[in-house]
């Protein structure tokens, strides 16, 4: 009895109170580029409408299983994330020409991923009947593609941190919390016999495990502290995911 509490309870709700350090990772180095150089300088604003995506494609798999913890752990990132998105635009327009490589970014993601969340609704609005087991799984495929490619993203990195033999590509903090996180949902889905929730999240944990062993073996040269970053493609996304940040399920 205590071991099912352990993994269908407590797993589920430290999981997501990790997650929601992870989605409010970005918020304060967003709120600093709006208030100080209103520019989106070195920040990749690609990331955040996919999280949005992710998260609503959880909270929709979460809803069709009934499952609230899943359902609570990506609401509070699809707001955050459409919220990063709008801050995102406006600093995109502050920025003028200088910024119109990442505008053009930032308009072509959206689309991507208002037509991935059209498609989620639509999943999720069909009366299939009897189909029910076949909306869940292809939702939770799509959500498991997703979710993977956000925890992958910081792999981007792997090459240059051991050509540079330094892990200053590499956010300590943030690998160990994706290890925390990957391993909370595995076991939560594990528990529930969901590999759908299960797989994904432990493949999160493995690639989270790697980064921390980069960091390791390679340490950071820079006097800098482990600030959380704000992008994969700058120093990792304050994400997802990417997704991974990066993700949650």
């Amino acid at each position: 009895m205590s071991s099912s509490i352990l993994t269908q309870h407590v797993a589920p709700a430290l999981g997501t109170l990790v997650a929601l350090l992870l989605f409010l990772a970005p918020l304060k180095t967003l709120k600093a580029a709006m208030q100080g150089t209103r520019l989106l300088g070195d920040i990749n604003p690609a990331p955040f409408p996919l999280l949005a995506t992710n998260c609503a494609g959880w909270v929709a798999y979460g809803y069709l299983l009934r499952d609230y913890y899943v359902v609570v752990a990506n609401i509070n990132g699809l707001v955050l994330a459409m919220h990063y998105t709008l801050q995102a635009y406006c600093l995109c327009s502050m920025g003028g020409e200088r910024t119109e490589g990442k505008r053009k970014l930032l308009h072509g993601t959206v689309v991507g991923a208002s037509l991935m969340m059209a498609y989620v609704g639509l999943v999720v609005a069909l009366p299939l009947g009897d189909k029910e087991e076949a909306r869940k799984l292809v939702l939770g495929l799509v959500c498991n593609a997703v979710l993977v490619c956000f925890y992958a993203s910081p792999l981007a990195e792997v090459k240059t941190v051991i050509a540079s033999k330094s892990s200053d590509a590499l956010v300590f903090p943030m690998c160990l919390m994706n290890v925390i996180n990957g391993t909370l949902w595995a076991v939560y889905g594990f528990a529930l016999s969901d590999y759908l929730i299960a797989a994904p999240n432990a493949l999160g944990a493995l690639f989270g495990v790697l980064q921390c062993t980069l960091c390791a073996i390679y340490p950071r040269r820079r006097g800098e502290s482990n600030a959380i970053p704000v992008s994969p493609s700058t120093e990792k996304l304050d994400a997802l995911v990417s997704a991974d940040l990066t993700n949650v399920a």
